[in-house]
């Protein structure tokens, strides 16, 4: 199973650093199937109605299910189950928690876990549940999402750091909870760290990616390592804060600035809004101003000296300014989305820029997803899905503006 995040704030969040899924309350409703055409010429598509309001408009990728289902989150209007031939929308009128829905991962169980801004949602195949009892954690947003190899749930949420809901703890009623991060203070000096990815290495550690500038966490069991640009990093002002007000993310360009010099040893940047384990075990982290940063899996494994993080960027043809995710496809490419460039292929020498002038619905691509056929699917802004087969693009989204 491979998926990637979209955040259910994602555009809050884009529109601020870069202009700069156990209460009983269920529902059985039949969900809102949308009727479309197989054949070749007009796939099946999402279709957003003139006069429909809704939050970001982005399609998240997040998952394939245990039967092959593919699942999408979309900011607003709940979420999309595609069987292959037809799209299935889930909304509040279906017993979901709430329609700002991101993060979607299927548990040990089976049961299909939805982040959502009102706390994680079980669809157990027949209906929605609220997972916590609670209402105190029924309230909070949840930003990102992940069940670990034990069974232990991990969720990131606004304001409140990480949280492990730990599944062999069950006593029938609930699971031990217990929270991570929460005061761990990092370089801008503030606590609560946005965490819009998680992620468990073939070594067991788990890693957290922040996006307000706490860099990346790698939990090993019992301490948090903290990984940050080096100093050279702000001496230079690389992170684009203003020096009156560096907690703001604001940014400064007109400052004059002194080249950041890259150093191995450092992550290139300390915004990272998600990571990636490729099949040799190196960690690839997408960063908001540094291009991608590849962490050497012989050092993960604690093997080796000193040279751990590689940087990719402009030097090597690719972009600097925001890629959002990573994927390694079955062929071994690792793919790249990015805000305003398209997507990038990488086969280990040269980087392939696909943009809309090859196929793509958007040029502002949040997600990717690989199916059991091999087909990517990226999931861009303005309601925009695509699936490449390795030859062409093909829309399975339409976008009516009023």
């Amino acid at each position: 199973m491979t998926k990637f995040k979209n955040p259910i704030f994602s555009i809050l969040l884009v529109s601020i650093f870069f202009t700069s899924c156990q209460g009983q309350a269920s529902s059985k409703q039949t969900p809102n199937e949308i009727n479309a055409t197989t054949n070749i010429e007009q796939p099946p598509k999402i279709v957003r109605p003139k006069g429909t309001s809704t939050g970001s408009g982005v399609v998240g990728c997040e998952l394939i299910d245990n039967a092959g289902n593919l699942w999408f989150s979309i900011g607003g209007e709940g979420v999309y189950r595609f069987n292959g031939t037809t799209f299935t929308n889930f909304t509040t009128k279906d017993g979901l928690c709430d329609n700002n829905a991101g993060d979607i991962i299927q548990d040990k169980s089976g049961n299909i876990l939805i982040a959502t801004q009102a706390g994680i949602c079980r669809y157990d195949g027949k209906s929605f549940t609220k997972y916590f009892e609670t209402d105190s954690m029924n309230k909070l947003m949840i930003t990102s999402l992940f069940e670990d190899k034990d069974g232990n749930i991990w969720f990131g949420a606004m304001g409140k750091g990480i949280y492990r809901y730990d599944a062999r703890l069950s006593d029938g009623q609930g699971k031990n909870l217990a929270n991570f991060l929460n005061n761990q203070s990092f370089n801008l000096g503030n606590r609560h760290q946005l965490i819009l990815d998680i992620l468990q290495d073939r070594n067991d550690n788990i890693w957290f990616s922040s996006w307000n500038g706490g860099g990346v966490w790698r939990y090993d069991g019992k301490t948090f390592t903290n990984f940050l640009p080096s100093k050279n990093y702000y001496l230079s002002n690389e992170d684009g804060r203003t020096n009156a007000n560096p907690g703001q993310g604001a940014f400064n360009d007109l400052q004059p600035k002194i080249k950041y010099p890259i150093s191995r040893d450092s992550i290139t940047d300390d915004m990272i809004f998600s990571m990636y384990e490729d099949k040799a075990g190196n960690l690839w982290f997408a960063t908001r101003r540094h291009g991608a940063c590849m962490f050497d899996a012989r050092l993960n494994a604690g093997v080796g000296q000193g040279k751990s993080f590689t940087s990719f960027g402009d030097n090597e043809g690719f972009v600097s300014y925001g890629i959002y995710s990573i994927l390694e496809d079955k062929k071994g490419n690792k793919w790249f989305s990015t805000e305003k460039n398209g997507v990038y292929c990488y086969d280990g020498k040269t980087f392939k820029n696909y943009t809309t002038a090859d196929g793509l619905v958007n040029n502002s691509v949040f997600s990717i997803l690989e199916d059991n056929d091999g087909n990517l699917w990226f999931g861009t802004r303005w309601f925009g899905l695509s699936r490449f087969d390795g030859k062409k693009f093909t829309t399975f989204s339409e976008y009516k503006d009023e």
